[in-house]
This record gives C-alpha cells, sequence and structure tokens, in this order.
C-alpha cells in the first residue's frame, strides 16, 4: 500500500512539472502558444489518480469494457496537446467513478489500457494515465 501511495504521488509531480517549467519559459509568446500552456497546466492530479486507482480496485476492469487494442500509428498519438485522433471509439468512465471526479468542460475517455483527460469542446489531450488497468 505505501508503495502504491508513493507511486501515486511521484506520478503526480512527474505529470505537473513539465507543464510549471514550460509556462515560466514561454511567457510572453502569442496566443497559440498560451492556449498549449493553458492545456499542458492542466493535469490528472495525484488525488485524481488514487481515485482512479481505488475504484479499480474495488470493482476491477470489468467496468471500463475490454481494452480495445490500437495501431501503433494511432496509439503514439494518444499525447498531451495533440487531439484525439478521428475514429477512436469513445469510451467513458463509468458513472459512479465520473462522479468522484468532477471535470466542468473536461472529459474523461479510456481508450485501450489509457485514460485520457480531453477537452470537451476541442478534444485535445490535456493528460493521459498510461496503463491505468
Amino acid at each position: 500500500m505505501l508503495r502504491q501511495l508513493a507511486v501515486i504521488l511521484l506520478a503526480g509531480l512527474v505529470t505537473t512539472s513539465p507543464a510549471l517549467a514550460k509556462n515560466n519559459k514561454n511567457q510572453g509568446q502569442g496566443d497559440a502558444d498560451s492556449v498549449g500552456e493553458v492545456l499542458l497546466d492542466v493535469a490528472i492530479t495525484a488525488a485524481e489518480i488514487a481515485i482512479i486507482y481505488d475504484f479499480i480496485s474495488e470493482y476491477g476492469t470489468a467496468p471500463f469494457g475490454p481494452p480495445q487494442g490500437l495501431p501503433p500509428g494511432i496509439a503514439k498519438n494518444l499525447a498531451r496537446g495533440k487531439p484525439l485522433p478521428p475514429g477512436i471509439a469513445k469510451r467513458y468512465l463509468p458513472q459512479n467513478l465520473l462522479a468522484q471526479l468532477p471535470r466542468p468542460g473536461y472529459e474523461w475517455l479510456v481508450v485501450d489500457n489509457d485514460i485520457l483527460l480531453v477537452v470537451a469542446a476541442t478534444s485535445i489531450i490535456v493528460d493521459v494515465l498510461q496503463d491505468a488497468f
């Protein structure tokens, strides 16, 4: 349990550190860069990761449906700041888990073994929890 908590806390630090460094480095640039920086400042928090892993430990992976393999070219496009590739079947987190992860304006999606946090209006990926299952 202690090891799992350490991994969760480390994951939270790793996901937020590059965004903060990039934000300080690129101050004063154009609007397009500002939008990208804002998106990179949004990350899945350590608390949200803990909620997700607690849910998986309690209910297993069945509520998420079977993993759907992706071609390698599409899989590598599932990255922060990129749009959700077209043609991917959107699978949402179970409703009882979504209730614990309120993010107005964002969608939580399951793609293969990853959980994505996506801007609802633009389908831009703001963070990826890789190999969640």
